[in-house]
């Protein structure tokens, strides 16, 4: 089954489900990479000690009763990080998800998606790309503008400028991430906080059923949406990855990297270390966002996302975090509609104290 699930990190070209891919050979690396050769002239069951011994097994022959090794189930323990994550995507769907999180918020006499997505800058300006859905149930329209501090709006290509600009200016410096990350990010989230799948098994499983949530729900609404990717309007921009088969707003690297920060950030201790004021969360406040937005970027600079794609895949990402999973931790835990994560989180939090 191991190598099967190598299959799924291919399916739709993904960089984005190949987080959870390679993530978890990380952590179940003697699951997926080792192979045990037996012997054909005398197997090892039938070596003579090891069939008397019976190891696991009552002594009786033929066995009655034929216990495992341990506990008479599969031990939640042992579930793979990747299977975990898919465990928790399952009770996610089962949720009222798709109803809670419009990446554009709805404004009245308007379709659900339907909206503004803003970009303030220095000094007053404000970019803004407006979503509307001129016929129903057919892709969505995106028109962008520029509105001075002082003066009306008016129609603009700044989506545009800023991609070609960050082609030119930003694009050789930001290669090696762009390429390490088109495969997965989950390990540098993991390296800015020490941890790994071994040392923080739980916290693991946690960053993958974030990263799927956010990516189940990010295809959801890419095919509302439907908006074209930024190199199919201006080929010019000549990805230095494969473009991904599937829409382009929102942005699944961007909603996946924060919702993986919004529940890291949950799970770390609060409680000063080193005399000077600063705790586990209070640094990864800083470092954790900022390395999610930087993930995000890095997209745009591959020419693959507009910057509003970017700033919707971190409105997608707030709302599954703060709609779903916070009400999901309330409560009694017999209550919650998400118990395989809320179990999960709590397991995780004992691992940072």
């Amino acid at each position: 089954m191991g190598a099967n699930t190598a299959n799924t990190a291919n399916t739709a070209n993904t960089a984005n489900t190949a987080n959870t891919a390679n993530t978890a050979n990380s952590g179940n690396a003697a699951a997926t990479s080792i192979v045990v050769a037996d012997r054909l002239d005398l197997p090892f069951v039938k070596d003579f000690e090891v069939e008397q011994a019976r190891v696991g097994w009552l002594p009786t022959s033929p066995p009655t009763v034929c216990p495992p090794i341990g506990p008479p189930y599969f031990q939640d323990s042992k579930v793979d990080p990747f299977f975990a994550g898919w465990q928790v995507l399952a009770e996610f769907a089962s949720t009222n998800w798709a109803a809670q999180t419009p990446v554009v918020d709805a404004v009245p006499h308007v379709p659900t998606g339907a909206g503004t997505i803003a970009k303030s800058l220095a000094g007053g300006d404000v970019l803004l790309v407006e979503v509307t859905f001129p016929i129903a149930d057919a892709p969505a329209s995106f028109t962008t503008w520029e509105v001075p501090a002082a003066g009306a709006r008016q129609p603009s290509d700044w989506e545009f400028d800023r991609l070609l600009r960050a082609y030119l200016d930003e694009r050789p410096d930001a290669m090696g991430e762009i390429v390490s990350q088109s495969n997965e990010f989950l390990s540098y989230f993991m390296n800015l906080l020490s941890m790994g799948p071994v040392s923080h098994p739980a916290t693991t499983k946690v960053m993958q059923a974030a990263s799927l949530m956010a990516l189940f729900a990010s295809q959801y609404w890419k095919n509302k949406y439907k908006r074209v990717r930024p190199a199919q309007l201006f080929p010019g921009l000549m990805p230095p990855i494969a473009t991904p088969g599937h829409a382009s707003f929102p942005s699944g690297h961007a909603a996946q990297a924060q919702l993986v920060y919004r529940c890291l950030l949950s799970l770390l201790p609060t409680a000063s270390i080193g005399g000077g004021g600063q705790s586990v969360a209070s640094m990864f406040t800083v470092a954790g966002e900022r390395l999610a937005r930087r993930i995000a970027r890095n997209r745009e600079i591959a020419g693959l996302h507009y910057a509003s794609d970017s700033i919707a895949g971190r409105i997608l990402a707030h709302k599954i975090y703060d709609q779903i999973l916070t009400p999901a931790l309330a409560g009694p835990a017999h209550a919650s509609p998400m118990k395989i994560y809320r179990a999960l989180v709590d397991l995780a939090r004992q691992e940072w104290t």
